[in-house]
Parts: structure tokens; sequence; C-alpha cells
């Protein structure tokens, strides 16, 4: 190799080495999609808007894979309003629906959103999602 050529190698390979650090380090504030993780939630309420970033605690009242996709849905009870509850694969769906059942309570943080004329809460990523170890039949 000419000396010019060690210099490119060695270049690339500390780029290289910097962005994988950086994804490292920082990677879970960049897989929402482009979209803030920050920014406060607050407590979902019936008068919560479509767009807004809400928590709630549930009980779960049942559970399905989507037909395509292999994203979870949930129908939740909060505060005697049945909600639909959205988890993408990428938000851990396969391990969460090995570790709830229904009767389990939830908590979780997502994006009030509408699907088919229907509110439903859309969760971003796994980390929003806390499980109780109550359960309403026990």
């Amino acid at each position: 190799m000419e000396k010019e050529e060690k210099v490119m190698v060695l270049l690339l390979f500390m780029t290289l080495t910097s962005l994988m650090t950086a994804y490292l380090c920082f990677g879970s504030e960049f897989t929402a999609s482009g979209q803030e993780t920050g920014g406060e939630a607050r407590q979902y309420t019936r008068e919560s808007a479509e767009g807004d970033k809400v928590f709630l605690e549930a009980e779960i009242l049942s559970k399905r894979f989507t037909y395509t996709g292999g994203h979870l849905l949930l129908q939740v009870n909060c505060n005697s309003e049945v909600l639909s509850v959205f988890i993408p694969k990428t938000a851990g769906s396969d391990a969460l629906n090995m570790s709830i059942r229904e009767g389990d309570f939830i908590g979780l943080t997502g994006t009030v959103s509408e699907y088919e004329g229907k509110r439903e809460i859309k969760v971003e990523r796994k980390e929003d999602i806390l499980l109780s170890n109550n359960h309403s039949s026990d």
C-alpha cells in the first residue's frame, strides 16, 4: 500500500469508530423515526387530543397480533373507557406478548392517534411500557 492509501484507510477506520461510538451512546434518541423523544407526557383523559403524548395505567382486556406486520394490539380499560393500544414490532411486541396476559395492569406512554375512526394510543419504544405484577383474576 502507498502512504496515501494507508492514510485513507486510517481515516475511514476512525470515522467508522466515531459513528459507532455515537450510535451506542445516543442511539436511543434517534430510534423514534425522526420524532422527538423528549416532551412531557400528560395523564390521558377523554379530552386528550390527537398527537398528544400521554401516559396511562390500564387493565388489559384482550391482546392479539395484527394480521400483517407482527404488531401487537391491546384492548385496555382506562377509567371505564376501552382503548386500543398499538405496539409496533420494533417496540418489542413479541417479548411483551409473552410476558402479559388478560387481566394484567400495564403502564404506558404513547401518542394519541386515530385509526379507522377509533381512538388509539401508539407506543413508540419498549421503554415506554411498564408491567405490573397485579392480576385482576388472582
